[in-house]
């Protein structure tokens, strides 16, 4: 397949463009700094430059395109959320998801499947309830981004197109990801439980994401929303506890949420 990637110099971005080279697939992938997409990104593909706030994209440069894989998004975590950042997330996210769908819009022979990251921050913090694809939206800024997010994605469906959303969980692996944040505080002894501790984290391992989005790509049954999430979720001070375990380092201190 031709498939198209945005957000590709992401730590998802990354290790899927790898399994689908592996794969034989032929990639495109867009980008804002294609000079360093081309640093970061572990394979030859061809790369373009597109910035989803500024400019269309072409529909000449999705001819041929089998399938369209979204991760473009502002990173939650880079800064504190005032408007201006809240602002910048959801654009990051509507804005990119909008101008494909425009550029598809165009096509004559448009793409057979969309697959886009969505995550489970739709769902908010809803205690120990057990939740799953079917359950309502929570309260809260990012339940909020997603939902505009995935109502965004979902006009693909209105092209014909069939349309995989991965409601992501809190992605380890071991050169990146949530754990790159997680480890420096950890490894200098001052790491501890997020607050209480009582809240519930659902995680996935970059492997498993990988394959999951892979599988959609190439399972013509799949459509709709997906909870990209292991099945065995962990409280955050077990967690943490965990972690301090195999680092061999204390846990003893209270982190506060910055955001």
């Amino acid at each position: 397949m031709k498939i198209l990637i945005t957000g590709a110099t992401g730590f998802v971005g990354k290790k899927l463009i790898q399994r689908l080279h592996e794969e034989k697939h032929e990639l495109l992938i867009l980008t804002r700094d294609p000079e360093s997409a081309t640093f970061n990104i572990p394979v030859h593909c061809d790369i373009k430059t597109w910035d989803p706030e500024k400019q269309p994209l072409s529909r000449t440069l999705m001819e041929g395109v089998d399938a369209v894989v979204n991760l473009a998004g502002e990173n939650i975590a880079e800064s504190r959320w005032d408007e201006n950042q809240k602002e910048k997330i959801i654009q990051s996210r509507v804005a990119s998801v909008s101008c494909l769908l425009n550029a598809m819009r165009a096509m004559d022979e448009k793409p057979k499947i969309f697959v886009s990251a969505s995550a489970i921050g739709f769902y908010g913090d809803q205690g120990d309830a057990v939740l799953d694809e079917n359950s309502v939206k929570g309260q809260g800024f990012l339940s909020s981004v997603c939902e505009q997010w995935e109502n965004e994605i979902f006009k693909a469906k209105d092209l014909g197109i069939r349309t995989v959303v991965c409601r992501i969980g809190m992605v380890l692996g071991h050169d990146g990801g949530a754990l790159n944040k997680m480890l420096p505080p950890f490894q200098l002894g001052v790491g501890g439980k997020l607050g209480s501790g009582a809240q519930w984290m659902s995680w996935i391992h970059i492997d498993d994401l990988v394959n999951m989005m892979i599988h959609s790509l190439e399972t013509l049954s799949m459509n709709g929303i997906y909870n990209a999430v292991s099945l065995n979720p962990v409280r955050n001070r077990e967690f943490t506890k965990l972690l301090g375990k195999v680092l061999n380092r204390p846990t003893i201190f209270t982190v506060q949420n910055l955001f």
